[in-house]
């Protein structure tokens, strides 16, 4: 399991302003960066699902218990990775045709019952209408230090409405030579991103101001809980209403910028 972080950003900051009140109540600056970063997209969901099927199929048919017991570890994570994205009606749709609002309760089943529910024709149609996870992607990042692969995956907030981001990162020699990783797995970058950064460390939390082509800077933050969040944005007289809890490019698009269509987003 990756790191599990809260996160909330507050646009259009008065950066000067925001970093004289970090240094005064105690933070401290941990690294000033220009980031270069390329994204890339996961197998969608529904493939995921198509070829795990095929395979326990498959692997039942010979009686081959060690390569199921793969396949299903590969369900499993298939399935909390969907139960994040389901909205209120995808669940009760769910509900009607297996009798659980969760695919993750499916698995609770035997072997043979569930085999029977994901060759089930409604299920398969169900399953279907689920592509691209938007929430869910690979971020190769070069800063001035390291170079990094992550896994960035958006939670289901919990009715929180603060962001919870999971991320599975580990560091790598060179951006050129992980590229030539995950090419050689079949991934192709979808995007180039260029932004700077300043991160400071202040009470337990992390604050990144970010500069990106295009918008106006402004700040993340990053904490363990709520209240925890809650206090420092008190420390800079805002409170969580304040608060915008999403991704850059929901940024952009409020600014009227589709940068989903854009391959390329840097500086001049």
């Amino acid at each position: 399991m990756g790191k599990l972080e809260l996160e909330v950003k507050v646009l259009n900051i008065k950066e000067d302003e925001v970093i004289q009140k970090i240094l005064d109540n105690g933070g401290e600056l941990k690294e000033e960066s220009n980031q270069i970063l390329y994204t890339y997209d996961l197998s969608s969901l529904y493939s995921r699902y198509v070829d795990i099927v095929v395979l326990l199929n498959e692997y039942q048919k010979e009686n081959m218990e060690n390569k199921q017991i793969a396949q299903m570890e590969r369900l499993k994570l298939l399935f909390f990775e969907m139960d994040q994205l389901f909205n209120q009606g995808e669940r009760q749709n769910l509900k009607k045709i297996t009798g659980k609002e969760k695919l993750k309760d499916l698995l609770e089943q035997d072997t043979n019952e569930l085999l029977a529910i994901l060759n089930k024709k409604e299920f398969q149609e169900f399953m279907s209408q689920f592509h691209n996870n938007s929430k869910k992607w690979i971020r190769l990042r070069k800063t001035n230090h390291k170079v990094t692969l992550t896994v960035k995956h958006i939670l289901a907030d919990n009715d929180t409405k603060i962001q919870q981001m999971l991320e599975t990162e580990m560091e790598v020699p060179s951006i050129e030579a992980a590229n030539d990783f995950l090419e050689a797995l079949g991934f192709a970058y979808k995007s180039y991103q260029e932004k700077r950064r300043k991160t400071y460390r202040l009470n337990g939390c992390e604050i990144d101001i970010d500069t990106w082509p295009m918008l106006n800077t402004y700040m993340e933050i990053e904490g363990k809980n709520e209240e925890e969040i809650e206090k420092i944005l008190n420390l800079f007289g805002y409170c969580l209403k304040d608060t915008i809890s999403c991704t850059v490019d929901e940024i952009y698009k409020k600014q009227g910028i589709d940068s989903l269509r854009m391959r390329e987003i840097k500086f001049e």
